[in-house]
């Protein structure tokens, strides 16, 4: 099993799934060129990949180890 696209909460499965060999990280800079968290500007200290890996020390942190960015607007673009 490999995870999709959902960043810190993927590796945090990875490294506890014994039979999942990588973690597929998104690239969301406009041009591919730069590793961005997936989530900026809404979490705060979210690890990114360095040279393609992610160190388990990075995550070990309470929780998923980021915060909510409460400067963020969060408001709904629509209502129901």
């Amino acid at each position: 099993m490999v995870p999709h696209g959902s960043s810190v909460y993927s590796h945090h499965a990875v490294i506890t799934f014994t039979n999942t060999p990588f973690s597929e990280f998104l690239m969301t800079s406009p041009d591919c060129s730069t590793m961005r968290p997936q989530f900026d500007p809404i979490l705060l200290n979210e690890p990114v990949p360095v040279n393609g890996r992610i160190h388990k020390s990075v995550l070990d942190k309470p929780g998923f180890g980021v915060e909510l960015n409460r400067d963020c607007n969060l408001k709904r673009p629509y209502s129901h």
